[in-house]
């Protein structure tokens, strides 16, 4: 499957102030990648993708692709295996008059579809080795990107991952209160 969105970003979109686009997409492994800049945005507008906290795309913590008519193509292996299936796209627009178009395109197979096309003669075992293994590698870059995040435009991000741990907290404690005090409460009732 190919997922597509045209991102309109509007002028005067800062790095400070990114619009973001949620592209929805299902579990499986992403095998290509592309960006397309129209003509027009002279270098003006940044994309970045991320999957939660993690920078998927371009891998640099912090950095942008930019172009001028051209497309970035690329092949990849990355691994969309918890929800929500979905990447976060943030772009910028530093043109004061102009808005600008960036098209990025993800496309992303189930396992089994990858196994057969690009491992028709592996194992199973194999499979299960390999994607193991490329888990294993794409938590340890989040760990790194995690810490490198504070020095980039994406540390808001932090913040707000620490505003919803709290906020699932709260909610926890708020529903174990109450089945204890339901619990109480049954007990009182008459069977």
């Amino acid at each position: 499957m190919i997922y597509t969105a045209n991102i309109t970003t509007d002028a005067k979109t800062w790095k400070t102030d990114l619009k973001t686009t949620r592209i929805t997409v299902t579990k499986g492994l992403v095998y290509k990648v592309e960006f397309f800049f129209p003509s027009g945005s002279h270098g003006m507008m940044g994309v970045a993708v991320f999957d939660g906290l993690y920078q998927v795309w371009p891998s640099s913590v912090g950095e942008f692709f930019i172009g001028e008519d051209m497309v970035i193509p690329f092949d990849d292996m990355y691994l969309m295996e918890s929800a929500p299936y979905e990447f976060q796209v943030y772009t910028y627009n530093e043109d004061d008059t102009h808005k600008h178009m960036v098209a990025v395109r993800i496309g992303l197979v189930s396992s089994e579809v990858f196994m057969a096309r690009f491992l028709p003669t592996k194992s199973d075992e194999y499979m299960f080795e390999l994607i193991t293994s490329m888990v294993a590698e794409q938590e340890a870059r989040a760990r790194l990107q995690r810490e490198q995040l504070e020095q980039t435009v994406f540390e808001w991000m932090l913040t707000e991952q620490k505003k919803e741990q709290r906020k699932q907290k709260r909610a926890d404690r708020r529903e174990k209160r109450e089945q204890r005090d339901g619990a109480g409460f049954d007990r009182l009732l008459p069977p």
